[in-house]
């Protein structure tokens, strides 16, 4: 009997699994990849111009999304990248580099030491090609990354989607979540 109800609690894990990494991407419409739906921005980055900004702007959660259940992190190692990239926390971003080390988790191959400045800001940002209310900032796809922690409720997730333009570009997705790397690209972030 407790072999029985090991086997059933194992398989029921494997379909929570499932159902939480799985079902998002299938609700939304993705029939591929994020990594292929998105492979426009990573070649694009170049051909746009290296200092070409992507912000994140935050708005209001809509209602028909208030008191959803989310996902609160990525799968454990993070989700596959096309390349290895590092980044280094700025003195301005110290008091948030624990959050800022958790986005950064969110993707495999992304280290830190070298290679992408990030910086921390007291307010929206400007500079980002538009927008209003902007909390995030990728400038020429990893050169570097602006972030406004007060202007969001989820610091690791604005990083976490900041990094990901390192990639990728936005997606179609409403509010950025943690329940695909499709749902972190999304241009705005919900508080």
């Amino acid at each position: 009997m407790a072999r029985k109800l090991l086997v059933l609690s194992g398989l029921a894990s494997v379909v929570l699994a499932v159902v939480t990494y799985a079902a998002p991407v299938a609700a939304i419409g993705a029939s591929e990849t994020p990594a292929h739906q998105e492979s426009a921005h990573a070649e694009g980055a170049h051909a746009e111009g290296a200092s070409t900004p992507h912000g994140t702007s935050v708005i209001p959660t809509p209602a028909a999304l208030k008191g959803k259940a989310k996902v609160l992190a990525p799968p454990p190692g993070g989700w596959s990248v096309p390349s290895q990239r590092n980044y280094t926390i700025t003195a301005s971003c110290q008091p948030h580099a624990a959050a800022i080390r958790q986005g950064a988790a969110a993707w495999q191959g992304l280290r830190e030491g070298g290679g992408t400045p990030v910086e921390c800001v007291n307010g929206y940002i400007a500079d980002c090609g538009g927008g209003s209310n902007v909390v995030g900032c990728n400038w020429g796809a990893g050169q570097r990354i602006a972030l406004y922690m007060g202007g969001v409720n989820d610091d690791a997730l604005l990083a976490a989607h900041e990094f990901g333009h390192d990639w990728y570009g936005h997606s179609t997705v409403q509010c950025a979540a943690w329940d695909s790397p499709t749902t972190v690209m999304s241009p705005s972030i919900c508080n």
